[in-house]
């Protein structure tokens, strides 16, 4: 069924705004690749740790995270100053991020740099991801958030690419032999200076690129703010529970589609260089499968304000499945390209498209008062399918071989879909 006035037109002005937060997206995406992977090897490659010291930071960081996503969230929903709501914690959270990243690959002790990560970033980042994450429900009618998203979505996920593609020039100009790993090629302390410098100094400009051009909604047209202890006091209480009983179902269906995503998403990267592929081969199957996945974002998008958020998921998962299915026999034949780029455009698809309906989705069930809140809420989740998801991907990887996990995680996302779909429509004159 279609919208009873038709698809309503973005306006220059929205689409000036969603350009913004896609730049904003794009940042967060490459700090965040940035402190997943490069700081990490910081601590091998430079401070010559074990990694169980990798394991207890990433540990510590997490936790850090969920917390300070959630406190920060609440005091945000909060926040009445004359700079807006979120601006002020965007520009703190890429202020003190951007320098916080500057200054880690100086550390030369396991304590500075765990201080570093963990507390300074650890709130710094959630500052700028919680004003961020809910500037598209805070800004966007209902009707303009499929396409807004797709948009946004397709901008960071460039930023994703050029995360991905600094480490490989990283590689080749500061690349070193370890003498001790031979053939292994570890990077110079000047390397990490040079990347998280430049990674840094684009966080902060693209929070205050966000604090000058963002326009919230002014003081007059917010809600009465609540004390911080009762807020934090509500999400244990049974009636608010049941309030916002179809975002909790809709955390429960997210919770299993993202534990079949996590059985993937830390081994990915292993099972591509693991296939030998040249950087030319590479190349081409990720030069088809990205565009197409792009693609897909935009039309999920744009059918999501057309059609309801639910129309699509079902058909777009369950075909995008024969992808992942495909991979453990691609394995024992000889290298077929084509099929190659057939199974990753649909398991991108999944991994990265889906979410533009998704989170359009979630963003219309998030009360309009307490929109940081409950996005500190589902961030949690989000941790706990990563746990399910690498924890099952380990096993099967570990007992069967690495492409059989592949054939695991649609599984979850077949799971998914009648929680789904027992979630009520949130586009207005749909059904469902």
């Amino acid at each position: 069924m279609e919208l009873k006035d038709g698809e309503k037109k973005l306006s220059r002005f929205l689409i000036s705004q969603i350009m913004i937060i896609g730049i904003l997206y794009a940042a967060a995406q490459i700090f965040g690749y940035l402190e997943a992977q490069i700081f990490n090897t910081f601590l091998d490659y430079v401070l010559n740790l074990q990694y169980i010291f990798i394991s207890i930071m990433v540990t510590f960081s997490a936790l850090a995270g969920l917390l300070s996503h959630l406190f920060l969230g609440i005091l945000s929903d909060n926040s009445r100053s004359k700079y807006g709501r979120r601006r002020p914690f965007l520009l703190f959270g890429g202020l003190l991020a951007g320098i916080s990243m500057i200054i880690y690959p100086f550390s030369q002790n396991y304590i500075t740099a765990v201080i570093i990560d963990v507390i300074a970033i650890g709130i710094a980042s959630n500052s700028y991801y919680v004003a961020q994450r809910a500037l598209i429900p805070d800004l966007m009618d209902i009707e303009y958030r499929g396409r807004a998203n797709g948009i946004v979505n397709i901008l960071g996920n460039i930023g994703l690419v050029v995360g991905v593609a600094s480490t490989l020039i990283l590689n080749a100009i500061f690349g070193i032999p370890d003498i001790f790993r031979w053939p292994r090629t570890i990077i110079t302390r000047e390397g990490y200076i040079f990347i998280l410098s430049i990674g840094g100094i684009v966080f902060f400009i693209a929070s205050f690129i966000g604090f000058l051009f963002i326009k919230e909604k002014p003081v007059s047209e917010l809600p009465p703010k609540k004390p911080f202890f009762q807020e934090f006091k509500e999400i244990f209480n049974i009636e608010e529970f049941k309030k916002n009983r179809e975002f909790y179902k809709f955390v429960l269906a997210f919770t299993v589609f993202n534990s079949g995503v996590y059985i993937i998403l830390p081994f990915l990267f292993i099972y591509i260089f693991d296939l030998g592929f040249s950087t030319i081969t590479m190349v081409i199957i990720l030069g088809v499968a990205a565009p197409f996945t792009f693609i897909m974002m935009y039309l999920l998008g744009k059918y999501a304000d057309k059609y309801g958020r639910k129309k699509f998921i079902t058909p777009v998962i369950m075909i995008s499945s024969l992808g992942f299915f495909i991979v453990p026999f691609l394995s024992t034949t000889e290298p077929i390209l084509i099929l190659y780029v057939f199974a990753f455009s649909l398991i991108l698809t999944v991994l990265l498209g889906v979410l533009t309906p998704l989170n359009a989705w979630n963003q219309d069930l998030l009360p309009e008062e307490k929109r940081g809140k409950f996005l500190g809420i589902l961030n949690i989740t989000n941790t706990l399918s990563q746990v399910i998801g690498s924890l099952i991907g380990g096993i099967v990887a570990t007992v069967f071989g690495l492409p059989v996990i592949f054939a695991f995680a649609p599984i979850f996302f077949i799971i998914s879909l009648p929680l789904f779909m027992r979630i009520k429509e949130t586009l207005p004159g749909i059904e469902g």
